[in-house]
């Protein structure tokens, strides 16, 4: 009986190229980052982040779409993430501001970069490791990646809202890139759009609403930014305090039982 000789050259379907492809869009995009703030283009390197979290959100609808989920494409998106999230992001607020501290400001932006690599690895064991607790699939565990990068850039884009000195101030913004470095590490249960859901009765003043919303991000683009950075800190304190009666309400249920 012969041996089937394995092909070299194996036709693949679309439909499992196109969440790498967007994984590699957001990879391009996030690096982008870089180029615009060795211009000194700090806006474009925010926009380009946004860019870059949109891209990171489809890639694995489009996996799970195409049922062409794969550990190359969850590698591929995992390194992808802590360029795009944790390595630029450090080195765009370096440039931006925290150079003026010298070592200090170097220090911090290396640590934000570190806590993403941390944040993507505990990411990576707990979805090989299948960890599952009263909280799974209802909050994430820290801020993700997208969100961290965004909340340490959050000084350019209050610069760009008002543009205000302060929001330059290297001591303000490694504050800020610190705090947001521990965020992304910390076991703080986060906001999660998984588990939303809008009934069909408001689906219309749903649309509607969105509708409203991007006209807003548009016309005011800067300010409804900080809004909704603003909305999502304080959702962290919302999605806490939730997280805390839902591990109580489980407590005392196996206390119960036992």
């Amino acid at each position: 009986m012969k041996r089937r000789r394995p092909k070299i050259f194996e036709n693949l379907p679309l439909g499992r190229i196109v969440p790498s492809l967007a994984t590699l869009a957001a990879l391009v995009a996030g690096m982008t980052q870089i180029r615009f703030a060795l211009r000194e283009q700090w806006e474009f390197a925010v926009v380009a982040v946004v860019i870059a979290a949109f891209f990171d959100a489809t890639d694995g609808r489009l996996a799970r779409l195409f049922k062409s989920c794969s550990r190359f494409g969850a590698e591929l998106d995992s390194l992808s993430d802590f360029a795009v999230f944790g390595l630029c992001p450090s080195v765009v607020m370096y440039l931006y501001s925290l150079s003026s501290l010298n070592r200090l400001g170097w220090i911090t932006s290396v640590f934000f970069a570190v806590c993403m690599c941390l944040r993507l690895a505990r990411f990576n064991t707990h979805d090989i490791e299948n960890v599952k607790t009263p909280l799974s699939g209802r909050f994430f565990t820290g801020v993700p990646a997208p969100a961290g990068a965004v909340l340490a850039m959050f000084p350019i884009i209050l610069f760009n809202a008002f543009g205000y000195d302060v929001f330059k101030n290297e001591y303000l913004c490694a504050l800020d890139v610190f705090i947001a470095g521990i965020l992304c590490i910390s076991r703080i249960p986060t906001l999660s759009i998984k588990k939303f859901h809008v009934k069909k009765s408001n689906f219309v003043v749903f649309l509607l609403s969105m509708f409203l919303a991007i006209g807003v991000v548009f016309t005011y683009t800067w300010k409804a930014f900080c809004v909704i950075v603003l909305a999502y800190i304080a959702s962290i304190f919302l999605c806490a305090r939730r997280a805390k009666r839902i591990l109580s309400a489980a407590n005392d249920k196996d206390t119960t039982h036992q």
